[in-house]
């Protein structure tokens, strides 16, 4: 097969840009196409880890060749890497990846606190402003926790509880940089739209997030934790301490209640104890 020709049916007929060009004619580059048959076609597939590159390069070539009708992609392949297990987070771990992170920066400690607090996807962190916290009923009794106000899937509104802790360093740490006492000042505050995690008049972006907690779990354990397990584990939690499945599938957001069981590991391991108690010692 003369690659150069592939290259020019990928441009001149499929209009494709010069970067899936390059793509293609890569994945290509040991297609024998003397040997095509559907057995052929499967294994090729399967042996380049069934890439969605390599599916969509062979039907170009198939439909340069002519033979595109006479030949199916694998019906069983869907080119979607294997999920990964979710694991428990042990208590020892938490405090240990939760206190490196405030030690590499606020912000990071922050973004693991109420990522499990909130039990928060990592979508719904990034759009947090300084008014989704109900600050007014706060200040009313700062020992209660704070609700916060997240977005979910579709847009749909849930309510979470962030311990006073952590609602106070939020609090302090924007106090320290305004006079709080000036009631004007806290009323501007209070009804900030400012980002909570902005970075430089942007959002933080979901992979950013998901760098922070798992190569901060790496240097801090040896080993990663997913932002998503830390969901997970909050939901371990709440179940240890007696809340009933639906009010803790309200609580994640979910749309099942046969999700949120999924969610609940039914042999809690005695190591994984009220993380809460980390919360309330540490978070000072």
């Amino acid at each position: 097969m003369h690659l150069n020709e592939f290259r020019e049916f990928l441009s001149e007929t499929k209009g494709l840009g010069k970067i899936t060009q390059d793509h293609y004619v890569r994945w290509m580059k040991d297609f024998d196409p003397n040997q095509i048959s559907q057995t052929y076609i499967n294994q090729y597939i399967q042996d380049k880890g069934n890439n969605s590159q390599v599916r969509g390069a062979i039907m170009s070539l198939l439909e340069m060749m002519g033979i595109k009708k006479e030949f199916d992609m694998p019906q069983t392949m869907t080119g979607r890497k294997k999920k990964r297990v979710t694991r428990r987070v042990s208590v020892e771990e938490f405090e240990k990846v939760r206190d490196y992170l405030y030690s590499q920066s606020f912000k990071k400690g922050l973004i693991f606190d109420l990522i499990y607090q909130g039990a928060l996807r990592r979508a719904e962190v990034s759009p947090i402003r300084i008014n989704s916290f109900m600050w007014e009923l706060f200040l009313q009794d700062p020992s209660k926790p704070c609700k916060l106000i997240v977005l979910g899937k579709g847009d749909k509104e849930r309510v979470v509880l962030i311990n006073p802790e952590t609602t106070e360093k939020i609090f302090n740490h924007f106090a320290s940089r305004m006079d709080m006492g000036d009631e004007e000042t806290l009323k501007n505050f209070m009804n900030s739209p400012s980002l909570l995690f902005g970075v430089v008049g942007r959002r933080l972006t979901n992979k950013e997030i998901w760098k922070i907690v798992r190569f901060g779990s790496i240097e801090a354990i040896g080993r990663d934790i997913r932002p998503h397990e830390l969901r997970h584990a909050r939901a371990t939690s709440m179940a240890k301490m007696g809340i009933p499945v639906q009010d803790i599938k309200n609580y994640l957001g979910h749309s099942s209640i046969a999700t949120t069981e999924i969610y609940l590991h039914k042999s809690i391991d005695e190591s994984i104890i009220n993380i809460e108690e980390i919360l309330q010692n540490k978070n000072q």
